[in-house]
This record gives C-alpha cells, structure tokens and sequence, in this order.
C-alpha cells in the first residue's frame, strides 16, 4: 500500500537524522530524544500496518459474501448463522439446497518439493505467504530466559499469538528485536519482576536478542495462515489445499536467510518447488544499533 510505504519511509527519514544530529551538535540528551521519538512513530506505524491488513481482510470476505448472494448461491457462509424454519418441514429437494456443500476440490492445489538444510539447522518450514487469514486470538506460547539464553531458541506461530519472555534468572535481561513489522522492546527485568510479551501482528522471521548479553540469540517464524509445514528430514515437504494463482513459497530455518519460489497453482493441480536455505551471520549490534560493550 502507497501509505504504508510512505510511512516507512518518513520512519527511516527520521532514523538517518539521528546520526547528523550526533555529529553536528554532540548532544547526548538531544539524541535520546529523537531516538525515543523514532521508535514512537515505528511502532504507530506497525499499529497502523496490522490494523489497515485486517481492514483488508474483513473487505474481502464482505465482498466474498455479496458475491454468494447476487449469485443464488445457498451455500452458507462461514460463521454465518442458518436460520432454521419450525413450522413447516422443507422438500426433499430444498432439505438438499440447505445442506453445506463440500469443498471445492478444483479451487486449490498441492505444492510439495524439497528443502536443501544447512547442516546443524535444528528445523525448518515451509509456508504460503500470500494467502492472508485473520490472526488468532488468545493464543500465548512461552519461551524462556534461563542460564543466559532463549530456551527454546526458535518457535513457529500464527499471526496474533502472544510470545511470553520470562526471566529465570537473577540478572537482568533485556528482550528486543528490529525485525520490520515486529519490532519491540521489553525493557530491564530479573527473576523477581513479572515476565513481559509480546504480541505479533506481522507475518515474517524475527530475530530476537538481550540488549545486555550479544550471544543470547532467538529467532520466530510468523506464518499469516495455516498453509505451512514442518520439512522431513530429508528435506521434502507437502502443503495441501493451497488456494490456485500466483503463490509465493517461503522456506524458513533459524539460522538461515529465507529463501523463496513463486509458483503458478492451477486448479487440482501439484506444483513442485526447489528451494535452498542458506547460512547467514547471527552477528548483531545492541537497541541502540551500536557495538556490545565490555559489560557482560
């Protein structure tokens, strides 16, 4: 969307004026400022994002919805309620029209092909990213600070879940990612606060660190639907049900780069993809963008 590009670009404007502010006047408090104010007007921006996505989404399945109507079609729609009709007992052939009418077969599709994974990789998915669903509600995954470091140190989930970070330790940890459309940042806390989350309202991979401790390191797969799959060990893999048209498959491992293959998926038909994940540096800078210090 125009807006949303606009947004990020104002974002990143402001974000390159923070280091010509440093050179030009040395003002240590000045900066702080506008880094606050920049991370401020990035997460509106987020807000923005997931909440004009789900505006989206809801237009489409209205439109979904007249659809079905103006067409005659009797076939409830999903969540919609069926009124039902006491006083009198419909036709054999009307009893039929009301019954809900099986899939589609010849909508959807198959892609399976194979993964090439990096050794040493713990686990890697594959999912659909341009087929968009609303996120889920109420739904919290753990992933524990203990012993300096993320445990587990990966999780899949569903656009909208919740992500707990508590701190088994008695030192502080700091929690924080820069990830685009998922960024945030817990704040200090030990083993004597209340665990602090997150929520996740962007589909991509996030990248997860302390602020305090540079080899803490996690790394999270949002998927936006449930057309995702876990890859065999040797490498193959198989979603099913995929909607047909231009599909962009995505393969995921923690400590890989994303690889992708668009495909064209007709109806009843299969697409085989071949995608390679490759190893990336899980070398990173702290918050503040700058290198970690002698401190741990």
């Amino acid at each position: 969307m125009k807006w949303r590009q606009m947004s990020q670009t104002i974002v990143a404007a402001l974000a390159l004026t923070v280091p010509s502010a440093a050179q030009e006047g040395g003002k240590s408090k000045e900066l702080e400022d506008l880094q606050r104010q920049v991370r401020a007007l990035e997460a509106k921006v987020q807000a923005l994002t997931a909440a004009a996505t789900e505006l989206s989404e809801l237009t489409l399945r209205s439109a979904a919805i007249w659809s079905r109507a103006l067409s005659g079609e009797t076939r409830p729609v999903e969540d919609a309620p069926v009124k039902s009709r006491p006083k009198s007992k419909p036709s054999a052939p009307a009893a039929a029209a009301a019954r809900p009418a099986p899939p589609a077969a010849a909508e959807v599709g198959v892609v399976r092909g194979k993964v090439n994974v990096p050794a040493g990789e713990p686990i890697a998915y594959v999912y659909v990213e341009n087929v968009f669903a609303p996120p889920v509600r109420g739904k919290t995954v753990v992933i524990d600070q203990k012993n300096k470091a993320f445990a587990p140190g990966w999780a899949v989930i569903r656009r909208g879940t919740t992500v707990a970070f508590p701190n088994h330790d008695n030192i502080y940890h700091n929690v924080f990612s820069h990830s685009p459309g998922n960024s945030f940042d817990l704040g200090l806390y030990n083993s004597a606060e209340k665990g602090k989350a997150h929520s996740f309202q962007s589909a991509g991979a996030v990248d997860i660190y302390c602020n305090i401790h540079p080899n803490m390191a996690a790394s999270v797969l949002v998927v936006p639907n449930d057309l995702f799959a876990k890859v065999r060990q040797d490498g193959s893999f198989t979603l099913e049900g995929v909607p047909v048209g231009q599909r962009k498959i995505v393969a995921w491992s923690p400590g890989t780069t994303s690889a992708t293959q668009w495909v064209e998926l007709k109806a009843g038909s299969t697409a085989d993809v071949q995608l390679v994940l490759e190893t990336r540096s899980r070398v990173h800078k702290n918050k503040e963008g700058r290198p970690y210090g002698s401190y741990e």
